[in-house]
């Protein structure tokens, strides 16, 4: 349903979400007794809340609910603050996107369009949705707090290989990450062959079912924008119809 959504908002609205991410991506609630629970669970076994002065208090929420116990039919995608629209042919510049969640043509401000959102999803479509971790982990040297840029790039080289020429020379900040000759600056932020690969870090399929989903994914984390799927063509992709047996 994610692929329906993207598929609307770039086909018939025109518009580049921006920002796509899980906690953009909203789940109807199967069991509406859940708040009932919820609200009796709280009122029996209240969290713990902090009180700054007479008119704040901060409460701990509860988010985790376990997983669905029926499928719900109902995805949605939110929080269209950040969108913006975009033309056919239309390319924008400027930052965007959560940083773990950053096509590469945005990091090096090359320009962007309805392919930054394919990127993001391809990112984040397995291992935050269902392996329940990122999928890049760019942190500055020495800080693991801090989102640093080439070491994301570094991660993105590691994984599908070294950029084209073709996004380098249009970037307006790739020569702040790369050298005149297409080399990265830092080849230290680049994982060893092998530490890092889309085989090794899927982990909840195995078999002819992990090789089609390899491939689909492959489709959205390309390093050039125009040759990533869009979301009508990912829409026929086998992996989402198949059924496969596991080793």
């Amino acid at each position: 349903m994610i692929l329906h959504a993207l598929d609307y908002l770039h086909s018939k609205c025109r518009i580049v979400h921006t920002d796509l991410k899980p906690d953009n991506i909203m789940v109807k609630i199967e069991d509406p007794s859940i708040f009932e629970r919820d609200a009796q669970d709280e009122f029996d076994n209240p969290l713990p809340q902090k009180h700054i002065d007479e008119r704040t208090i901060i409460y701990l929420s509860r988010n985790n609910y376990g997983p669905l116990s029926v499928p719900t039919g109902t995805i949605q995608i939110v929080d269209f603050d950040l969108s913006v629209r975009a033309e056919p042919g239309q390319v924008h510049t400027g930052a965007i996107q959560g940083e773990i969640y950053r096509a590469p043509e945005v990091i090096l401000n090359a320009g962007y369009t309805y392919s930054a959102d394919i990127w993001s999803l391809g990112v984040m479509q397995l291992w935050d949705l269902l392996e329940g971790k990122s999928l890049f982990n760019p942190t500055a040297p020495g800080n693991a707090d801090e989102y640093d840029d080439q070491s994301h790039l570094g991660q993105i080289s590691a994984l599908i290989g070294p950029p084209p020429q073709s996004l380098l020379s249009s970037g307006q900040r790739t020569s702040m990450f790369y050298k005149p000759n297409g080399e990265i600056k830092n080849p230290g932020l680049v994982p060893a062959p092998g530490d890092f690969s889309f085989e090794n870090t899927i982990s909840c399929m195995s078999g002819e079912e992990k090789v089609r989903y390899i491939r689909f994914i492959k489709r959205m984390v390309k390093w050039s924008p125009e040759e990533r799927s869009t979301a009508r063509e990912l829409l026929d992709d086998p992996w989402l119809y198949e059924d496969f047996p596991q080793d």
